[in-house]
C-alpha cells in the first residue's frame, strides 16, 4: 500500500480512492471507498489499453465472466464501466497480504495452516470449476490471505470452459512456475491448469519456494515440462496430492473437488486469523489492517481539507503513463520500463544501447535474427561441434561449420545465426559476463560479435588464437595465442582499444584457458596437458605442474578457493593449490576400467559434480570406438566424501557445457547434428534439439 501521488486519480466512478494497492502489465490496483465508506478493489486499466478496440471488447466479456464467478473464497465484483474512456474494474477488498507476500515475509507455513489454506483455495475452484469457469493464472500472487482465509482474486483472465476452443483464444497465459505443461505446448487448457497451478502454490506454502525453483522464466518453463518438480522439502503426508497435481498428463490429475476431498472437506471461515496461522504471519496480516486503517484516515482528512478531487479520462490517462516505474511488478517476459526508454533515446539518438546487462532472447540484430532457422538446427555436420550456455542461463549458443546458431533451449527456438564460416581448429564460443557479446578463436584472429547490433571485431587479427575467454568483470578479453613468437602465449586485450595490456609471463605453447569465479586466477594447459595457474593481479604461478593430459574438450577449469581440476589420461584430477599438496585426488572408476584414455571432463559447480568421458584411441572390428562415461558425486574434500553416480544416458554425450544454475547440461550426440539436454544429476535425457 502506497501514497497516492499527483499522477494518481482521486476519484474513480462511485469510489473515492485513498492507495495505490499494486500495479502491473494491466493497469494500477487502488484502495477505493464508496459513499458508505465500504472499502474496494479498484482497478484502472493502462491507457494504451484503453485506446485498443478488441481490448475493450475482451475487457467487456471478461467482466462479465468475473461477475458470474460466485463461490466460497472468490471475492464477488461489486461495480465496472467497460465503456469509460478509460474502463475499471471494482472488487471485493480483501483486507490481507498476498500469499507470496507472506511466504516472503513470514516464511513457508506449517503443515495445519498450509492445509487450511490449501481447503480454501480448493473449494474456491471446485465453485468456479462448476460453474464452467477456469482462472487459468493462479499463483501466490493471487491467494489473498485474509484473518478468515485465503481467498483467490484475479479472475480478469478467467474464460469460459466453451471458449478453450476459440482460435483467438489460443495466447499463452499464466506465470512460470505455475503455468502447467499443456499451456507451455500451447494445447488447450481448462480447470486440469488450475489444479497443476494448486499444487505449485501448495509447495510454495509449504517450502517457501516453488516446485519448479528460480531463474530465468525459460528455465523454470523447461523444468516444468520436461523436468518435473522438486518435491524434498514438502511434508510426505502432503508429497503425494502435490505430486498427483503436478502431473505433466492433465487427465492423470484430480479434479478440484477430488483434491477438497482429499483435504477433508470445505472449510469454516476462521474467526481470526491467529486460530490458523503461526504467530509470525498474523504479524503480517495484521499490518494490512493497520495500512487499511491508515489509507482511510488520510483519505478522510485529505477529502475535508481539500474537498473531493475528480480526475477525469484525460488525468486517469496521465495517471497511468506517468511515474510508471516508480513502484511496478514486472512481467518476467517484458523488458523493464527504464530499458526500453533507453531503447527509445537509442533510436533517437542513432546510437546502440548501453546495456549493464543483456537479455541473449531478446537484444539480438535483425540480421542475426534473420538468419534464424525455423527450429533449431545444428549449423554444421562436418567438424567438432561445441555449446556453451549464456551466463543468464536463457540461451544455448552451438557452433559448426557454418557459424554459431542461438537457441532458447527451454521453448526449442532457434533465435539468431551468426554465419562465420569456421575452421576444424576454431575454439567453442564464449559469452561476455554481462551476455552482450559472444566471441571465439580461430586461426585468424580472436572474432567477437555484439548480439544485439551485429558490429564483428576481430582482435588479434591474422593470429592462431587457439582460446580466449572473457574476464568475470568483462574488462580484458584474455586469448591463448598458437604462434607464441613473443614473451608468452596468453595476454589480456583491452576490448575498447584492441590494445594488449598484459602478457603472462612463461605462457607459451598453451592452448586452453580458464578464469576462476572471482578472475583472481587464470590457468591454461600445454600442448600435453600440463596445467598451470597464474594470479591475474601479479602474473606470478602459483602452481605449475610438469604432467597432465591433453583433452579433446576443456582439460582444465578453475572452481575458486585454489581449486583446479585438470586432465590425467587416467581420469580428471582435483588439486588444491592454496593448501598444496603433492599429486592431488585423482578422479577413476572403482568398478572396471574405462575404455580408453580420458578425452573430457566438465565440472558442475553447484552441484558437486564431475563428468568424464574415457575413449578408444582406435576403432574396433565394427568400425566403432568403445567409450565410457563415469560421473562423480564430491564435496569440500573429495579424498573422503566422493561417490561415484551411475550414469543414465543412453547416448554418449560429448563436449558438454553446464548451465550456469547448474540445473541442465547440454551435449552434442555422439552421431553430431544433434543436441541433447541432459539431468545434472545422472545425465538421463530429459530432451533434444537439432
Amino acid at each position: 500500500m502506497r501514497h497516492l501521488t499527483s499522477d494518481d486519480p482521486r476519484r474513480v466512478g462511485p469510489y473515492r480512492i485513498a492507495a495505490l494497492l499494486g500495479a502491473g502489465g494491466m493497469g494500477r490496483v487502488y484502495l477505493g471507498l464508496d459513499r458508505d465508506d465500504r472499502p474496494a478493489a479498484v482497478k484502472v486499466v493502462r491507457a494504451e489499453h484503453a485506446y485498443d478496440p478488441d481490448f475493450r471488447e475482451r475487457f467487456a466479456q471478461e467482466v462479465d465472466l468475473a461477475r458470474s464467478a460466485r463461490g466460497r473464497g472468490i471475492p464477488r465484483v461489486f461495480d465496472a464501466d467497460t465503456s469509460a474512456e478509460i474502463p475499471w474494474l471494482a472488487t471485493e477488498y480483501v483486507m490481507g497480504p498476498s500469499l507470496q507476500h507472506l511466504v516472503d515475509t513470514a516464511g513457508p507455513l506449517p503443515e495445519p495452516s498450509a492445509v487450511h489454506l490449501a481447503r480454501g483455495i480448493a473449494q474456491a475452484l471446485t465453485d468456479l470449476h462448476a460453474q464452467g469457469l477456469a482462472h487459468r493464472d493462479l499463483k501466490p500472487a493471487n491467494v489473498m490471505i485474509a484473518p478468515a482465509g485465503p481467498q483467490v482474486i484475479d479472475f480478469g483472465i478467467a474464460r469460459a470452459m466453451a471458449d478453450t476452443h476459440r482460435p483467438d483464444n489460443a495466447g499463452t497465459v499464466g506465470t512460470p512456475g505455475y503455468m502447467a505443461p499443456e499451456i507451455i505446448r500451447g494445447r488447450q487448457s481448462g480447470p486440469p491448469v488450475d489444479v497443476f497451478a494448486f499444487g505449485a502454490v501448495l509447495v510454495l506454502a509449504l517450502t517457501g519456494t516453488g516446485p519448479f525453483g528460480d531463474g530465468h522464466p525459460s528455465s523454470v518453463l523447461f523444468r516444468a515440462d520436461k523436468v518435473g518438480p522438486d518435491l524434498s522439502g514438502v511434508p510426505e503426508s502432503l508429497r503425494p496430492l502435490a505430486a498427483a497435481c503436478l502431473d505433466r498428463d492433465p487427465v492423470k490429475r484430480p479434479t478440484a473437488a477430488q483434491v477438497l476431498h482429499a483435504l477433508g472437506g470445505p472449510v469454516v471461515p476462521a474467526p481470526a486469523a491467529s486460530t490458523w496461522l503461526p504467530p509470525t504471519a498474523v504479524v503480517v496480516v495484521g499490518s494490512v489492517a493497520h495500512d487499511h486503517r491508515w489509507a482511510r484516515s488520510v483519505a478522510g482528512r485529505s477529502a475535508k481539507r481539500r474537498g473531493l478531487l475528480t480526475v477525469g479520462a484525460a488525468g486517469a490517462a496521465l495517471a497511468l503513463l506517468a511515474g510508471f516505474t516508480l513502484w511496478t511488478l514486472h512481467d518476467p517476459f517484458s523488458p523493464t520500463t527504464e530499458a526500453a526508454t533507453e531503447d527509445e533515446e537509442a533510436v533517437e539518438d542513432d546510437e546502440p544501447v548501453q546495456r549493464d546487462q543483456c537479455d541473449p532472447t531478446e537484444h539480438l540484430a535483425d540480421e542475426f535474427v534473420e538468419a534464424a532457422a525455423d527450429e533449431p538446427t545444428v549449423p554444421t555436420s562436418t567438424i567438432r561441434m561445441y555449446t556453451e550456455f549464456s551466463h543468464d542461463g536463457s540461451v544455448l549458443a552451438v557452433s559448426g561449420s557454418h557459424g554459431v546458431a542461438l537457441w532458447d533451449w527451454a521453448a526449442g527456438q532457434e533465435l539468431a545465426l551468426i554465419n562465420s564460416h569456421q575452421r576444424k581448429g576454431d575454439s567453442a564460443p564464449r559469452f561476455s559476463p554481462d551476455d552482450c557479446f559472444i566471441g571465439w578463436g580461430t586461426d585468424r584472429g580472436a572474432y567477437v560479435y555484439s548480439l544485439e547490433t551485429g558490429e564483428q571485431t576481430v582482435y588479434a587479427e591474422g593470429r592462431d588464437i587457439q582460446d580466449l575467454a572473457f574476464s568475470p568483470d568483462g574488462e580484458v578479453i584474455t586469448v591463448v595465442d598458437g604462434e607464441h613468437d613473443h614473451e608468452g602465449s596468453i595476454y589480456d586485450i583491452d576490448p575498447s582499444t584492441g590494445e594488449t595490456v598484459f602478457v603472462y609471463p612463461n605462457s607459451s605453447a598453451r592452448v586452453d584457458v580458464s578464469y576462476s569465479p572471482e578472475g583472481e586466477h587464470i590457468a591454461a594447459t600445454s600442448a600435453l596437458g600440463a596445467p598451470t595457474v597464474w594470479d591475474t593481479e601479479t602474473g606470478e604461478k602459483v602452481f605449475d605442474q610438469l604432467s597432465g593430459h591433453r583433452a579433446h574438450g576443456r582439460s582444465i577449469h578453475l572452481a575458486g578457493d585454489g581449486q583446479v581440476f585438470f586432465s590425467h589420461e587416467e581420469g580428471p584430477v582435483h588439486h588444491d593449490f592454496v593448501e598444496g599438496g603433492e599429486d592431488g585426488w585423482l578422479f577413476s572408476p572403482e568398478e572396471e576400467e574405462p575404455d580408453g584414455n580420458l578425452v573430457e571432463f566438465f565440472h558442475n559447480p553447484l552441484a558437486d559434480r564431475l563428468y568424464a568421458v574415457y575413449m578408444e584411441d582406435e576403432p574396433g572390428d565394427d568400425g566403432a570406438y568403445s567409450a565410457t562415461l563415469a560421473i562423480w558425486e564430491f564435496g569440500d574434500d573429495p579424498t573422503s566424501t566422493t561417490e561415484e553416480i551411475e550414469p543414465r544416458s543412453e547416448e554418449l554425450p560429448l563436449h558438454m557445457s553446464v548451465h550456469p544454475e547448474g540445473e541442465v547440461v547440454s551435449a552434442a550426440h555422439v552421431d553430431g547434428e544433434i543436441v541433447m539436454i541432459l539431468a545434472p544429476e545422472d545425465l538421463r535425457e530429459l530432451d533434444r534439439l537439432g
